[in-house]
């Protein structure tokens, strides 16, 4: 069972990865005020690099509500990419369970299992992406199709290789 949880975090990974891809290209062609987009887009690459740095035990070097460019929201993506890959080839069943001790935004100390604050991360990412989208809609821009399914469709096949 915690091999599968492995593997389905693995894929929401590598989907969360190739959907930031194809947003911040979408934001880099709006013709309008992009703001709102950049906002939820830097906000997902925020949340992703402060949650790595509790994992890691190290302070963020960026903060969860940065305000980006979309170059800049696509250079910090490169580099947490990196590191959300390597952290994923360590990860074993048991790794899942281990617990990690950080504080919260308010300083408020917590202890969370990897594998739930993985979770969280993931499923906060999709949130704000689809929020990204709707701010796509509001400026007059094309939505672009980013959910799991067409993921899915595309690099399903090699989801045992995840």
């Amino acid at each position: 069972m915690a091999h599968d949880l492995l593997r389905h975090l693995a894929s929401l990974r590598a989907h969360g990865e190739w959907a930031d891809t194809k947003l911040v290209v979408a934001a880099q062609q709006v013709t309008g005020d992009a703001t709102a987009v950049r906002r939820e887009l830097s906000h997902v690459r925020g949340a992703q690099e402060v949650w790595l740095s509790r994992i890691e035990g190290r302070a963020a070097t960026i903060p969860v509500w940065p305000a980006y460019s979309a170059v800049e929201i696509e250079r910090a993506g490169a580099v947490i990419d990196e590191r959300m890959r390597r952290l994923f080839d360590t990860l074993t069943p048991e790794s899942l369970a281990q617990e990690i001790a950080y504080s919260n935004l308010q300083g408020l100390p917590f202890r969370t299992e990897l594998g739930e604050i993985l979770l969280h991360l993931l499923m906060h990412g999709q949130y704000h992406r689809g929020k990204a989208n709707v701010a796509l809609r509001d400026v007059g821009a094309a939505t672009v199709g980013v959910d799991y399914i067409a993921w899915h469709r595309e690099f399903g096949s090699s989801l045992r290789e995840v």
